[in-house]
């Protein structure tokens, strides 16, 4: 796993966490120590893949997502926005998760040492928010709240979040969202995940990424107002990450 960095006109120094999927953070929370960022932005899929029930929390069933939301609230403010792994979190894990000590932002916006900082929910968890409402315990395949074709994120907030009138900042876990819903909007830094840097990197370009296919668009670094995160795991399988590293992005004022 490296650090990278990344210098911004933003007046925070930020650590960019994403997609760490319930696995051990110990590097990270070393390179916390390090580090000391003013604020951690942890840009969606701390989960990986659980099947909801109506018993037990899924949050209490995790691994180490939960000590790791704990860890980073320990070492600075930290700001959560849900990803697409988060589809089947109930009311009362939403509550697990703030008890933790961070500030989970669910389509919403909170002021922060003088900066507005908003989350836009992955669609497929809005989706399956709304389904969950109703009176059907038959459970579909989170592939069903996640397809493009049937959801989109719900963006209606945003024109309230980008009249405030200071330095705006919004985690949003899916890159691909920032062409068709964000470009036009006022909002200085966005900070994304989910491409895992295009699991394999041939010419310093990934190769494929979850909601953009084959040699993706949006897969690392900074594009305009806009940075990715390459991500904290691999979930492809017995796909390796080839060329791409795991990694922690700090991002530092200019």
């Amino acid at each position: 796993m490296k650090e990278t960095f990344y210098s911004f006109d933003f007046p925070l120094k930020i650590c960019l966490l994403a997609d760490i999927h319930n696995r051990p953070f110990d590097e990270i929370s070393r390179s916390l120590e390090r580090q000391q960022p003013d604020m951690i932005a942890v840009a969606g899929d701390f989960l990986y893949t659980y099947a909801p029930t109506d018993d037990t929390p899924v949050m209490l069933r995790t691994q180490y997502s939960l000590s790791f939301l704990a860890d980073c609230a320990k070492h600075a403010p930290t700001f959560v926005s849900l990803g697409n792994h988060e589809w089947m979190l109930s009311d009362k894990d939403k509550q697990i998760i703030t008890d933790t000590g961070v500030k989970l932002l669910d389509n919403t916006w909170t002021e922060f040492n003088g900066v507005f900082i908003g989350a836009l929910t992955s669609s497929g968890v809005s989706a399956y928010a709304q389904f969950r409402k109703g009176k059907d315990r038959v459970y579909p395949k989170w592939q069903h709240f996640n397809s493009p074709q049937r959801n989109e994120p719900i963006i209606g907030w945003l024109d309230e979040f980008e009249k405030q009138s200071g330095k705006k900042l919004l985690l949003c876990h899916h890159p691909e969202y920032r062409d068709k819903y964000l470009k036009d909007k006022k909002i200085d830094l966005i900070l994304s995940g989910h491409a895992h840097g295009g699991q394999i990197r041939l010419f310093g370009r990934g190769l494929y990424a979850p909601g953009q296919g084959i040699f993706p668009k949006y897969t690392s670094g900074i594009h305009a107002n806009m940075i990715i995160s390459r991500g904290l795991s691999n979930t492809a399988g017995f796909i390796p990450r080839l060329f791409n590293p795991r990694e922690i992005v700090y991002i530092v004022p200019k």
